[in-house]
């Protein structure tokens, strides 16, 4: 494995998709070639495909307390017998304490909701590109993935810095998005799976491309 490296840029990339679309495993893929030096993984569903993006863990004071080495890739387990928001805040503040770090929160609709966000995973989002925190400047860079975006707040939307979708099978959801996108009413609903299509903060281009498993094949992405 290559050593890992700090991100130049602390990102927020929301990663949207109906179920077996691949946002899951482009999520995957992205962590495996960025290879953070320290990323928590809020892993809701217990996924199977989450294996190779961090040592899970069900013990969350457990994971908290392995956040304190210098490096480390770590996946938490939720115990769907607690208080899931409990430990979601638990897990937020953890993370904004650590700091220079990745977050992915896979299922983000089953902690936030379009008009609540919230208090610890606000700050992260509001205030996480940079901050400063016990007389350290610190960065986060956070990934929050779903089904639908209409489901997730409004506050981490708006902040990021890249949004990538596969197809969405909710009209509203899909013809809002290619709105936004600057895309044709219907694009998004008219997908394959792993088809996917991205926009960046930073730029007036809309990108697609095609997701592969193939190690020799990258799934080249082109302008549209």
């Amino acid at each position: 494995m290559p050593r890992p490296r700090r991100s130049p840029k602390a990102l927020a990339i929301a990663v949207f998709g109906a179920r077996g679309t691949g946002k899951t495993a482009w999520v995957c893929q992205h962590l495996q070639q960025t290879n953070p030096a320290r990323l928590v993984v809020w892993d809701f569903k217990h996924d199977p495909s989450l294996k190779p993006v961090g040592q899970p863990f069900t013990d969350l004071g457990a994971l908290i307390r392995s956040m304190g080495a210098p490096s480390f890739q770590l996946r938490y387990l939720v115990n769907h017998r607690g208080d899931i928001d409990a430990q979601f805040d638990l897990w937020c503040r953890a993370c904004w304490a650590a700091g220079d770090l990745t977050m992915f929160v896979d299922e983000l609709p089953e902690v936030t909701k379009p008009g609540k966000a919230p208090t610890a995973w606000r700050r992260c989002v509001n205030v996480g590109r940079e901050y400063q925190d016990g007389g350290k400047v610190k960065r986060l860079s956070i990934i929050g993935a779903g089904q639908r975006p209409a489901e997730c707040d409004k506050s981490f939307i708006g902040n990021c810095d890249i949004v990538h979708t596969g197809r969405l099978g909710y009209g509203a959801d899909a013809d809002k998005m290619a709105r936004d996108m600057g895309l044709p009413k219907g694009a998004l609903q008219r997908l394959p799976d792993l088809h996917w299509v991205e926009k960046r903060a930073d730029s007036i281009d809309v990108v697609t491309g095609v997701l592969s498993f193939s190690p020799t094949t990258s799934g080249k992405a082109k302008k549209i």
